[in-house]
């Protein structure tokens, strides 16, 4: 600010001279000037010249401690970032680089949540890696810069919503039956099951259209169910309880399949017999 006011006048008294010049031209036309008034005016011009001289040599005094100062400035920061590049153990290269992953990562974020929720189940095992590269990311020190930290929690958020959207069960498909079909053949179709003793799946899910099991009608679009929920089992022909209990995704232990009849009481009523088409819970070990 008072550079600008030192700045005005000088402005001003230009102008003035240029002006006042100006006048003096026009008049000296009309009015001859005397000798003494001549030299009286070159002092005044004179004076002016002197004081708007002493003016400039004031603001550049100003302007030459202004850039001493930016650069003492400059040097301050530049220290800074040093310090800060040697906390987070990175260099200005570093940190651009982990930028460009983060950007990488919003893209594929971004082309995920383009899916449909079917196409999204099918892609899952990949949000899922997706979702450990990016917890490996969010370890990096650079996160602690005040803008990757905003970016990295704005990834969070998108992440985040992206995996609530994955179904936790296989969406299921739509079926329309034909003439002759019944739920023994359609769930024999190699496209339905390729398994015809998975009938009761399609009848248990269809129990608001289909009353009586053996009659569907021509017309009739069924929900053909693909997948059960986490923490259930489809039982299919050929299974019983400690054949389930030793899988490697359920205990890896066959002696554990009191553990599931425990917990399927209800629908179990001999543990020897459970039949194909059951959804049984499996307890968490």
């Amino acid at each position: 600010m008072d550079i600008l006011k030192k700045a005005v006048p000088l402005t001003f008294i230009v102008a003035l001279v240029v002006l006042g010049l100006g006048w003096n031209t026009a008049g000296a036309a009309e009015k001859k000037m005397t000798y003494q008034e001549y030299q009286a005016l070159l002092a005044e011009y004179a004076q002016r010249e002197s004081t708007a001289t002493a003016a400039i040599a004031e603001l550049q005094k100003e302007i030459d401690s202004l850039r001493e100062q930016i650069k003492e400035t400059d040097k301050k920061i530049a220290a800074v970032e040093r310090e800060i590049y040697d906390l987070i153990q990175a260099d200005e290269t570093g940190v651009k680089q982990f930028d460009g992953k983060l950007d990488r990562t919003v893209s594929q974020i971004q082309g995920l949540r383009a899916l449909s929720a079917r196409e999204l189940y099918k892609k899952r095992e990949e949000i899922k890696a997706l979702r450990d590269r990016f917890n490996q990311l969010k370890a990096n020190p650079i996160c602690y810069l005040p803008e990757i930290c905003q970016k990295v929690d704005a990834i969070e958020q998108t992440l985040a919503a992206l995996e609530a959207a994955v179904p936790k069960v296989a969406p299921p498909d739509q079926y329309t039956v034909v003439r002759g079909d019944c739920l023994w053949y359609i769930a024999k179709k190699k496209e339905i099951y390729g398994d015809p003793y998975l009938w009761p799946w399609i009848y248990r899910t269809n129990r608001d259209k289909i009353k009586d099991p053996d009659l569907i009608y021509p017309g009739w679009v069924l929900t053909i169910p693909r997948g059960v929920a986490p923490g259930q089992h489809l039982v299919v022909r050929g299974e019983w309880l400690s054949k389930i209990a030793g899988y490697a995704h359920i205990y890896g232990d066959p002696t554990k399949w009191t553990k599931i009849y425990q917990a399927n009481r209800d629908r179990i009523k001999n543990p020897n017999l459970i039949y194909p088409a059951q959804v049984l819970e499996i307890p968490q070990d």
